[in-house]
């Protein structure tokens, strides 16, 4: 009997998981549900009692134009009622309003039974109006109480249950109907209609008893003040943009189904009476209700994830269509009822499911407004037409021919849910937190004679940014005559600038400049003075000869340089034999300063055959002389170079100038050899910066081509560069690779998780969980990043941020603008994954089903990942035989892991910095660190315990897994305090060189560091001055640090100037922000593309407090106001920039900023931010260098 049982529970579960597979994992929220599936369930039944009982009553007493003649007191009194609701409603807590209205409600309807009784003729009509508000009440603070405790994560899956709840209710009100009616009479049927309400009262306190914390409290008002009705109405629709089609829509349904139950009605009387009638309409309703419950649990949830929000909404106006079409031809009781009964079977599942659905978007301070209006206005309003509709077409047109006027209807309701569909994805991506960086892309055109005039104008200024810029640009402009120009050029205060006009001489040949050149061979800068030979050579004298040939003797050796390279490249074989001697001195010298020198010589010599020294230069120790040699190797451009030139892309001292000189070659002869080396190890991580440099279709499908076989760490860097190199240029993704790329990577993401489902929970298998976690956090991102190639990357990002670390609403809404941009079965993909559980759930497994997890993991390609799975296998086996060099790491890992600035950080990036570690002792007494002295390092505590003294008093101590000294790794300042060893110790530290050593190889790490020095920043400025004066720090430092320009910006600002001239604009504005003062020319000009210039004018906020922030902001002219509600914090003017800290680490804006009066920022979005971060060191490390600072400084 006991076995009996447990199979009988056994078999319920198995059947409760089939029906509901998520059941396990959301068991509170199925018991939820299934409450609020017992509330609709009351709900519903009794508004079918109660109509039926009104409907029979009335009907048995009144003849048929007394019928069409009820429907427009009906609509008006529905009107009235919803416009009263949605006026006061929002007064109260949701929850109060039901317990006060349901036992009204009641008192009123037992009232009305008495009136039955005493058959007072007018109780009749009234009752006929009065149920139906009450019923329209009743179903209306339903859902605006289910969607407010519901979880709208789930709500999608969930939602057919609870409607299902409101089927079970028409069915067993239907039944019971024809089985009671003969017992008790239609009249008595009102006390079942009241008992109902009551009960459906007891679950909504059985709810708010269980769930107090789910229910939203609804604000007082949305606006401070009241505003005309139409203005109310405007900003409802400005708020919730769908809505205007969702009202189109709901109206033609319900002016359609008001003539269509006239139809129904006026049929069905003609063949029955009294009880009959009230037994027949049970029968019918139990019939469609059973009908409905089928089609609820088994079509409707199909169809709504299978085809979409959108495609099912027209389900239901399609089917009536239908069906009317049918009455026109065939007008019998038979397909009166087939409509009818469409309306239970399709309106009461379908599309009752999907209206509910569509409101969940809408932020709940405009959700009630909006159901409110929908329900009390617009089906009101819709059912009051047609109630004139049909006291005019009654006495005029047979109930059949009013089908004309409903198929007329349905058409109209049919191209507003096809325009829906926009409004409706509009509305969910403005509940996004999307950064306003949308990209335009004007081109830079110098033929343009504004832009010239700007650019000459430029020329000329004072300013060395300035004047670089415009000469760059206008050297290539083959038609534009320097000659003008060179004279205030070469006399520039910034040698910089005269380097480069004495460039363009010597590229020229202008005449009359020979004895300027001569001039500058004299007493001038080094570099100078070796432009300057270069150009006096250029003109080939013979003349020029002794007096070049003599500078070979000089003492620097760049002048030696310029020397032999004059000779060689002007002179011929002369030269040539002058300086061949001097030339193998140079590159068989010891010191450095040479061969830097002689590095360069190649490159400014410019011919190809002398290539061969360079070879061994890139493969110097000297950083120095390898930049120079891949500049020269550059401008050569030699095939057998390329390998040692990608050698050079290990060190980050010479990465950058390996990826200039390898984006030098030709397309067709580089990027196969680029595509061999992406074998996942060592150089090739940083190869795909090789292809974004390239920046061609063919780069970009190439790059793409070698995602699949990528290795995870590639597949980072592989999405990185094609992202940029996507927003830079459009450049086309093959939609069917990417999507057999996200296929895939969501295949690995459930893999993950049924691999390590073993290993959650257990000793053995700690790690490998904590690796797989995070891997699978990774493989979602690359998801959205793999979506951002084929659709809008803002939008995609903004589904992600939201997604992964937003409120329930913003989840739900994320996987709603999937589900509607998405199609076929990449959706159902993405809709499965977004769904999952986050974390895995532990199960249990034999040793022989290890061993198959084992091996699985060990063959995904990830070093650190086949490690630990190694270790824990033999762990396993045998404690004994484990690798006690990766235990001990592992050890490391987990002292790392509870260090304050590296949390965040992978178990794969900290195992990077454990095997960095050095291990140290110290014996009792020693003095770890000094306060005051300066420091470079930090230290993690291994064992024993040591004491933090400050000004001679012991603060407190130190023990295993505590970390001093950290702020020590970004710059080196002073100790704040001194540490000394209470007992013998064992350290390990990490020497600030080392730390960015890693920085600079691991962009991931690099922008978790700055994202975490930000976050700490923000946490102190919070606890010690508030939130509102983060901002305040923030843009007071930025103000003082981006003032130091005096550029008049905003001369350039009025009507008519040209889109070139706004290029131009944008880069002078971005050259006065000081954190790009490392970028190149190209750099500014891709930026100033690429960034987005907004106006806003007097008063209109820029950004507003509680945003993520993923965007900052240059003010090209005007000034903000920065400030928290009414208290001001500080006022920024224009070529000052903020928001900087938002775009280090996304998070919330703590403040509002404000327009003062007209003001025109540049908007720079975070993406191109990093991205010129990780591509200059000197960036990110002075953003490194400023946070911590900041930190020092609380």
């Amino acid at each position: 009997m006991h076995k009996g049982v447990v199979n009988r529970e056994m078999g319920i579960d198995r059947a409760i998981h089939r029906l509901f597979p998520t059941f396990g994992e959301d068991r509170a929220e199925y018991r939820k549900v299934m409450l609020l599936c017992g509330y609709l369930f009351c709900v519903v039944s009794a508004s079918t009692i109660g109509r039926t009982a009104s409907d029979t009553l009335f009907l048995s007493r009144f003849d048929n134009s007394a019928l069409s003649f009820m429907y427009l007191p009906q609509a008006m009194i529905m009107i009235l009622s919803g416009i009263i609701f949605q006026r006061y409603s929002p007064r109260f807590r949701l929850e109060r309003l039901i317990m006060a209205l349901i036992p009204v409600v009641v008192m009123l309807v037992l009232i009305s039974r008495i009136g039955v009784g005493l058959d007072f003729r007018w109780v009749f009509p009234t009752i006929y109006i009065g149920y139906d508000v009450f019923n329209f009440l009743m179903i209306v603070c339903f859902w605006q109480f289910a969607t407010s405790v519901m979880d709208q994560r789930k709500a999608k899956r969930m939602i057919g249950i609870v409607g299902s709840g409101g089927i079970a209710g028409g069915i067993a009100s239907g039944f019971g109907l024809k089985a009671f009616v003969p017992l008790l009479g239609t009249a008595n049927l009102i006390y079942v209609y009241a008992g109902l309400q009551l009960i459906g009262l007891a679950v909504v306190l059985l709810i708010i008893r269980l769930y107090p914390q789910e229910a939203e409290a609804r604000p007082a008002k949305i606006q401070p003040q009241a505003k005309p009705g139409f203005e109310r109405k405007a900003g409802l629709f400005k708020h919730v943009p769908h809505l205007k089609y969702v009202a189109l829509l709901a109206a033609a349904l319900v002016f359609s189904l008001t003539l269509i139950d006239y139809q129904f009605k006026v049929i069905l009387r003609g063949s029955l009476q009294n009880e009959a009638l009230a037994g027949f309409m049970g029968s019918f309703y139990g019939y469609s209700g059973i009908a409905a419950l089928l089609v609820q649990l088994f079509v409707s949830g199909w169809v709504i994830t299978r085809f979409g929000v959108m495609t099912a909404l027209l389900v239901f106006p399609i089917a009536l269509f239908a069906g009317s079409l049918g009455i026109l031809m065939l007008p019998v009781l038979a397909m009166a009822v087939i409509v009818k009964g469409s309306d239970k079977v399709v309106g009461d599942t379908i599309y009752s499911s999907v209206s509910q659905l569509i409101m969940f978007p809408i932020p709940p301070e405009w959700r009630g407004r909006a159901k409110s209006f929908l329900d009390g206005i617009v089906r009101n309003s819709a059912k009051g037409l047609a109630a004139v509709c049909l006291l005019i077409s009654s006495r005029l047109l047979a109930p059949e021919q009013l089908s004309y006027v409903i198929l007329a209807l349905l058409g109209i309701g049919v191209v507003a849910a096809i325009k829906l569909k926009k409004a409706y994805l509009q509305t969910l991506v403005s509940t996004l937190q999307t950064g306003n960086h949308d990209l335009q892309r004007t081109e830079l055109n110098v033929m343009d004679p504004a832009s010239r005039r700007l650019l000459t104008d430029a020329l000329l200024s004072p300013d060395t940014q300035q004047a670089l810029y415009a000469l760059r640009v206008l050297r290539g402009m083959e038609t534009f005559d320097f000659t003008p120009y060179l004279k205030p050029l070469l006399h520039h205060p910034d040698p910089k600038v005269c380097i480069e006009a004495l460039a363009l001489i010597e590229q020229t040949l202008p005449n009359g400049f020979e004895g300027i050149a001569q001039t500058f061979l004299a007493s001038t800068p080094t570099k100078v003075k070796a432009k300057a030979i270069l150009a006096l050579a250029a003109y080939a004298k013979e003349e020029y000869l002794d007096e070049i040939t003599i500078l070979l003797e000089e003492r620097e050796a760049e002048i030696q340089a310029a020397a032999i390279a004059a000779l060689v490249k002007y002179y011929g074989i002369e030269g040539m034999f002058r300086s061949v001697a001097k030339l193998k001195q140079l590159i068989e010298s010891d010191r450095e300063e040479n061969r830097v020198a002689v590095a360069s010589l190649f490159g400014q010599i410019g011919v190809r055959s002398f290539y061969k020294p360079l070879a061994a230069l890139l493969q110097d120790s000297s950083s120095p002389v390898r930049i120079h040699a891949l500049q020269s190797a550059a401008a050569l451009g030699v095939t057998a170079l390329i390998p040692l030139i990608l050698s050079c892309l290990k060190d980050f001292e010479t990465r950058r100038y390996a990826v200039d000189a390898l984006s030098s070659y030709g397309e067709t002869e580089i990027i196969p050899l680029l595509k061999g080396s992406m074998d996942g190890t060592g150089i090739s991580l940083h190869v795909p910066a090789v292809f974004e440099k390239i920046g061609t279709q063919q780069s970009f499908d190439t790059l793409l081509s070698c995602y699949s076989a990528a290795t995870f760490d590639m597949r980072d860097q592989i999405l990185e560069s094609l992202t940029r190199m996507r927003k830079k240029s459009l450049f086309v993704s093959p939609k069917e690779i990417v999507e057999s790329l996200i296929a895939a990577e969501i295949q690995s993401y459930h893999q993950f998780a049924g691999h390590g489902a073993p290993f959650i929970g257990t000793r053995h298998g700690l790690e490998i969980g904590i690796i797989i976690e995070q891997t699978r956090s990774a493989i979602s991102r690359r998801v959205f990043q793999l979506l951002a190639l084929l659709y809008d990357a803002s939008t995609m990002q903004a589904v992600f941020n939201n997604w992964s670390k937003g409120d329930s609403r913003q989840q739900a809404n994320a996987a709603e603008v999937i589900d509607q941009t998405l199609h076929g079965s990449l959706r159902m993909q993405l809709a499965a994954l977004m769904s999952a559980p986050r974390n895995i759930s532990g199960s249990a497994s034999t040793q022989e089903e290890l061993e198959a997890h084992y091996a699985w993991l060990s063959s995904q390609g990830d070093e650190w990942l086949q490690e630990v799975v190694s270790f824990a296998a033999n762990q396993s086996k045998d404690s004994t035989a484990a690798d006690s060099d990766i235990s001990e790491q592992l050890d490391r890992v987990d002292l790392l892991r509870k260090v304050p600035v590296f949390q965040g950080l992978t178990s794969k990036e900290l195992s990077g910095i454990a095997k960095r570690l050095q291990q140290i002792g110290a014996s009792s007494g020693t003095i770890l660190i000094r306060e005051g002295d300066p420091g470079d390092c930090m230290y993690i505590m291994g064992s024993g315990h040591a004491g933090v003294y400050r000004n001679g008093r012991k603060l407190g101590d130190l023990h295993r897994g505590d970390c001093f000294g950290e702020m020590a790794l970004f710059g080196q300042g002073l100790r704040t305090a001194t540490i000394r060893a209470e007992d013998d110790l064992l350290l390990w530290r990490l020497d600030s060189s080392i730390f960015y050593d890693i920085l600079f190889n691991h962009s991931s790490i690099a922008f978790e560091m700055m994202k975490l020095l930000s976050r700490r920043l923000r946490s102190l400025l919070e606890q010690r001055d508030g939130g509102a004066k983060t901002e305040a720090l923030s843009l007071s430092e930025t103000a003082a640090a981006s003032s130091g320009s005096d550029r008049p910006i905003s001369a350039m600002h009025g009507n008519g100037i040209s889109g070139h001239e706004t290029i131009l604009r944008r880069i002078l504005t971005l050259q006065n922000i000081e954190l790009f003062v490392h970028l190149a020319q190209d750099d500014f000009i891709w930026l100033a593309q690429l960034i987005e210039e907004v106006e806003y004018p007097a008063g209109q906020p820029i950004c507003r407090a509680g945003e993520f922030g993923e965007t900052m902001y240059a003010i090209v002219s005007g000034k903000v106001r920065v400030h928290r509600g009414a208290e001001e914090i500080a006022r920024l003017n224009e070529g000052e920039y903020f928001g900087e800290m938002a775009v280090i680490d996304s998070g919330p804006r703590s403040a509002d900023c404000t327009a003062i009066d007209d003001v025109i920022v540049l908007e720079l979005h975070r993406d191109l931010v990093i991205a010129f971060c990780f591509q200059n060191r000197n960036v990110l490390k002075s953003i490194l260098r400023v946070l911590a600072d900041r930190l020092k400084g609380l």
